[in-house]
């Protein structure tokens, strides 16, 4: 009873993050949608067919179907999400030196999370 609520939450803050990938560098999108769609699939028909239909999220919806499919991801992808991640460390550092060294660690922290999660996935190779 509390599942679907939850469910529900988790794919609409994940909507919001993937909507934000979508306009800002830096932050990735379909990692967002991935798990939007997720959630919505074990949730809302409702919201799942929405979120398909949001024409800003064309591109990483794509990426999305092909994940489900194959259960990987093409080298490009790859690339430019872990080029986004450290280019965004790089900036971080840039901007605030080692003044913050908190925020510096959380986004370096996201960074190697990304990279990790880039490299344990399998590349796709056909397309």
């Amino acid at each position: 009873m509390v599942k679907r609520p939850l469910l529900i939450l988790v794919g609409l803050v994940a909507t919001v993050l993937a909507i934000a990938g979508a306009i800002l560098p830096g932050l990735p999108t379909t990692p967002f949608v991935l798990v939007a769609l997720w959630a919505f699939a074990r949730s809302s028909g409702i919201l799942y067919s929405w979120l398909n239909r949001i024409p800003l999220l064309r591109h990483a919806l794509v990426e999305a179907q092909r994940f489900e499919e194959r259960r990987a991801i093409r080298m490009p992808i790859k690339l430019v999400a872990v080029s986004f991640s450290w280019g965004s460390v790089l900036m971080t550092w840039a901007a605030t030196g080692l003044a913050r060294p908190i925020l510096l660690g959380v986004v370096a922290a996201a960074a190697m999370s990304a990279t990790a999660f880039m490299l344990w996935v399998p590349t796709d190779r056909g397309d």
